[in-house]
């Protein structure tokens, strides 16, 4: 069978030099990354997260670190836990020193602190994720453990009889998780209360225990109480 002929032309200097033409590639203004990030639209959210991240002076900038922050909601899930990994590598150790200068992480952690209960439950809904929305405890803890009100925050979700108890356990595996023996007594106590205890002379933060869906909590409270002990 005869063998097909090529189609690029050769002459002696070699091939076509139009083949050799290098591509130009548009830049996209970080002002535009930024509308593409804040888009009614989850493609164009994606992009725009893609150019915002995609090299390390646009990492660093000021308008990345707030919009990064102030996304931390998103409602697709899967293009949140790619915002939570991106703020949570601001905080990356590489050997022994963290990748990024103390000036950006300072500002990262100004973006931090306005966090409140809603960026809180956004975190903790990924906790309990999978597939491409999932984000591991380790990733969640580098966040949870700058955050100024994380420890009361986790507590009083972790309470609340109105929230899903998938969400009440990710709180109390967060506490043990990032260390805040602060919570300690609080969690003692609810653990008493459910397994038909008093709790001593624990000032009760809880409702009486008249939920018996509530029960399903005790083992994300033993195993965070046996992480606060061993911290101590």
């Amino acid at each position: 069978m005869p063998r097909p002929r090529s189609r690029v032309r050769y002459n002696a200097a070699g091939p076509l030099q139009a083949r050799l033409a290098p591509r130009t590639v548009p830049s996209v203004d970080p002002w535009t990354a930024g509308e593409m990030f804040v888009s009614p639209h989850v493609e164009e959210r994606r992009r725009g997260l893609a150019i915002l991240c995609g090299s390390e002076p646009a990492r660093t900038s000021a308008l990345t670190l707030h919009l990064l922050a102030t996304r931390v909601d998103e409602p697709d899930r899967a293009l949140r836990a790619q915002i939570v990994h991106a703020l949570a590598d601001y905080f990356e150790v590489r050997g022994h020193e963290y990748r990024y200068a103390a000036e950006v992480r300072g500002a990262v952690l100004g973006e931090l602190r306005r966090f409140g209960p809603p960026q809180v439950l956004a975190l903790l809904e990924l906790h309990q994720a999978g597939g491409a929305a999932a984000v591991s405890p380790e990733t969640l803890r580098r966040l949870f453990e700058r955050l100024p009100a994380g420890s009361s925050t986790l507590t009083h979700l972790a309470g609340d009889r109105t929230l899903a108890l998938p969400l009440r356990a990710a709180a109390i595996d967060m506490i043990g998780r990032v260390g805040f023996t602060d919570a300690g007594p609080v969690l003692a106590g609810l653990a008493g209360r459910l397994e038909g205890r008093r709790a001593g002379q624990l000032t009760m933060l809880f409702a009486p225990s008249d939920w018996p869906e509530d029960q399903a909590l005790l083992p994300a409270l033993k195993q965070t109480l046996r992480r606060l002990t061993e911290d101590q």
